[in-house]
């Protein structure tokens, strides 16, 4: 569950502290595996060099939005948020162009959890369910012509539908899937809608 393994074989590059570095899912031959390592070792050292830098200059907006993004890419979601509050803080005007996907990135973080403690933990549910709500809802209104934005609808949609409020996901979802300009967003808010929908009426 920490690394989203969905199939087997599955081979982790994780770091020493457990962050997941780089995944490949599926056979693959020693001769095709071997750019897989090569790959993961040369993001493992990218992300060093930028923590080496961010230990010259530590209040750096982009920095801080650079490392908090790799340890949400890592799931490591609780390493990744005193960087997040960094880059927010320091880039109030968004100058750095990065904060849209941050909140983005926070946004999935969050409602990833909310499906995985919903039967268990209502109250933490509710809880990252709502943090979700706000960096997703954050982009929509903050970064109305950001690339990010309509992904945020999109993402917002569709963590209301994991939380069971389907009416509010409908009213996003359709509405995405009427003025989305993006494409692919646009089919997939028509796809999730409809599933939705479906689980909305069997409810």
């Amino acid at each position: 569950m920490q690394y989203e393994v969905t199939g087997y074989p599955t081979i982790v590059f994780a770091s020493s502290d457990g962050g997941m570095i780089a995944k490949q899912t599926g056979l693959i031959s020693p001769k095709d595996f071997e750019p897989v390592i090569e790959g993961a070792l040369a993001k493992e050292e990218a992300f060093k060099e930028k923590l080496a830098a961010l230990q010259e200059t530590p209040e750096d907006a982009k920095l801080n939005a650079q490392v908090a993004n790799t340890y949400l890419e890592r799931t490591q979601l609780e390493k990744a948020i005193p960087f997040t509050e960094k880059a927010f803080k320091n880039d109030p005007r968004n100058s750095t162009g990065l904060l849209p996907e941050l909140h983005n990135q926070l946004g999935l973080a969050y409602g990833t959890m909310v499906e995985s403690v919903m039967v268990r933990d209502a109250e933490k549910a509710e809880m990252y369910y709502e943090k979700a709500v706000s960096h997703f809802t954050t982009v929509i209104d903050k970064y109305p012509k950001s690339d990010a934005n309509e992904p945020a609808q999109y993402y917002l949609g569709v963590t209301h539908a994991v939380k069971g409020n389907f009416d509010d996901a409908i009213s996003v979802l359709e509405k995405l899937a009427n003025h989305a300009s993006d494409g692919n967003v646009k089919q997939n808010a028509e796809v999730m809608l409809e599933r939705v929908k479906d689980l909305a009426s069997s409810k």
